[in-house]
């Protein structure tokens, strides 16, 4: 089985922050960004914990897992001093030719502010260790 559908696909919920400037220095330095409110988009890339847990309860082997695409929407920059609250769910599943197609969804806000939106897909397919 390359997917368990029968696992707890209730969305996941956690906080990040307050997020303090030297973390957002540190994250611009690493990307070499400079940026003077906020932090460089790529930011929302820290912000994945949910998709690898979402992963964990689903039972997916990664040896056979292909991360297809990631998209982002960004709404507001993420700031100094902001609590993030992340919600990632399960959007999509399908299955075709041996193979099972998976997005999901993450949105990211500080109360009732979205800041960013974000889709990953994967594609899952057999592999020798998952058989």
């Amino acid at each position: 089985m390359l997917i368990d559908l029968n696992a707890d696909l209730t969305p996941i919920r956690f906080t990040v922050g307050p997020i303090t400037q030297e973390k957002l220095s540190q994250f611009n330095r690493a990307v070499r960004a400079d940026y003077s409110v906020g932090t460089a988009p790529t930011f929302a890339t820290t912000l994945r914990k949910g998709e690898f847990e979402f992963l964990e309860r689903l039972r997916v082997n990664l040896m056979g897992l292909l991360h297809t695409d990631q998209e982002y929407q960004f709404v507001a920059p993420i700031c100094e001093g902001d609590l993030l609250e992340v919600e990632t769910k399960l959007s999509s599943t399908r299955q075709k030719r041996g193979m099972v197609f998976v997005s999901l969804e993450s949105e990211v806000k500080v109360g009732v502010q979205v800041r960013v939106r974000s889709v990953s897909s994967f594609v899952l397919r057999e592999t020798e260790k998952a058989k």
